[in-house]
């Protein structure tokens, strides 16, 4: 399922973007399942994230009331490092503020018919780049293979490794952590102690000693470690 969100205070032209896009994806091959969810308050969608509420794809307009779309930006920067934002605005001297915040694509609204059929296809692109990477799980006789985005984390316990998943439960393989962490060779997998790495993707936020998943789960971080997790993740979510 990918879940996208739109926001803007023009209800009309967030409507027809809305149909815009139900249409690009029908007139295309993206076989990808798609969920829109429309926002016309920037600090609701904010707090939407906050709560733990996940979107893989977001249209937002620079120029809104309370939070303007650049704040929401870096909002969402720290909260969902992976989406991707296009941003929408009448007027084209936002355009390369829009990009500091990694933007995929600046769409001027006059221009939405012609600029949104190759936006979506390159955050397609974009989505078929993470899904083409795959752990390969060993347990004794058993192989599979879990698509990256789908790891929250991994620990290890007795003598074997637990991949938590998203939707796979939990994974056993016969490695030891070093060995899965090297075979990942993905920044986003950061050892929070000596037998825990996870998956900053799923990470919503750190509070004192601990990291917060975005299902709420707690996990602690060792003393040795937790400036350095601090540090890794300001620097990859864009933080001070």
């Amino acid at each position: 399922m990918l879940r996208i969100a739109l926001c803007d205070d023009d209800l009309a032209f967030m409507h027809d973007l809305h149909q815009k896009i139900v249409k690009c994806y029908q007139e295309t091959n993206f076989s990808e399942n798609v969920s829109i969810t429309e926002f016309s308050d920037s600090v609701y969608l904010s707090r939407t994230i906050s709560s733990g509420n996940s979107f893989d794809l977001l249209f937002v307009d620079i120029e809104m009331p309370q939070l303007n779309g650049l704040e929401l930006a870096q909002h969402i920067r720290t909260h969902l490092p992976a989406a991707l934002i296009v941003f929408l605005t009448s007027h084209s001297e936002f355009s390369l503020e829009g990009y500091k915040f990694g933007a995929l694509r600046y769409i001027p609204k006059l221009d939405l018919a012609r600029r949104l059929p190759e936006a979506l296809t390159a955050a397609q692109a974009e989505f078929s780049k993470l899904e083409s990477k795959f752990l390969t799980v060993r347990h004794y006789n058993d192989v599979m293979r879990i698509p990256y985005q789908e790891i929250v984390y991994v620990r290890h316990v007795l003598r074997a490794s637990q991949i938590i998943t998203l939707d796979l439960g939990i994974v056993k393989d016969s490695r030891g952590l070093k060995a899965i962490h090297e075979q990942l060779g993905d920044e986003r997998f950061i050892y929070i102690d000596r037998s825990t790495f996870v998956n900053l993707d799923h990470v919503r936020q750190i509070k004192g000693n601990e990291v917060i998943l975005r299902n709420l789960e707690r996990l602690p971080i060792s003393r040795q470690l937790l400036t350095k997790v601090k540090y890794t993740i300001n620097c990859l979510w864009g933080g001070e």
